[in-house]
């Protein structure tokens, strides 16, 4: 049964995915310059595949699709899927990936689940005018792996979890994808609460096995 962590046992978060090749999404990547689809899943999970978006050479970026997660090395050895931003350049574990390969997971929102009353809440955050997200990974491409970043959240997102995913803005990404690992790690901070909506999902929905 899989079991993600984030950094030495801390609680995961993001743990699902929406991802969609609507024409919003279309129109946005073919803006970027990023001419092929990501497979529509609304539900992503850990060890799943998509389509994700990382430097090739020292000017142009590559695509493809890889699993989500990766088993780290070791005597205690854990599945693990985020990586936390505060501390990922000094990190064994992803280090060495953030200063090489860095990447973007296009993906129109992400699942988080709410602790109230002993009962977990699902949530639906997507962007408030439903654009795409491009949310920051780090690329194992010798396992054909990615794992996703972490932060503290801003304020309207602190209410549903302490954790939130590094969402890149259009803008940023050539230096995320092609800057220095300290012009990147500039980037990892929190997006403002004005740039998500979140929505309320069914209250009976079981939270997935995954924290």
């Amino acid at each position: 049964m899989i079991n993600p962590i984030e950094d030495r046992g801390k609680p995961a978060m993001c743990g699902r995915m929406n991802v969609s090749d609507d024409p919003n999404v279309q129109a946005f990547m073919d803006a970027l310059g990023m001419p092929i689809y990501p497979k529509p899943n609304p539900d992503l999970r850990p060890n799943d595949s998509t389509l994700v978006y990382y430097r090739a050479t020292a000017n142009a970026f590559t695509q493809s699709e890889l699993q989500w997660g990766i088993t780290s090395k070791g005597p205690s050895s854990s599945f693990i899927i985020n990586a936390r931003a505060e501390t990922i350049d000094n990190k064994p574990t992803f280090s060495q990936a953030f200063q090489n390969q860095r990447g973007l997971v296009i993906c129109s929102g992400w699942y988080e689940w709410k602790a109230k009353d002993a009962v977990k809440i699902p949530y639906l955050i997507q962007h408030t005018l439903e654009q795409p997200l491009l949310m920051a990974a780090i690329i194992y491409s010798e396992q054909n792996r990615f794992v996703t970043l972490t932060t503290t959240p801003n304020d309207k997102l602190a209410d549903i979890h302490h954790r939130m995913p590094v969402i890149i803005n259009s803008d940023d990404m050539e230096q995320w994808l092609f800057g220095s690992s300290t012009d990147a790690k500039a980037l990892t901070s929190a997006l403002p609460s004005e740039a998500f909506k979140t929505r309320l999902l069914n209250e009976r929905q079981q939270q997935p096995n995954l924290f």
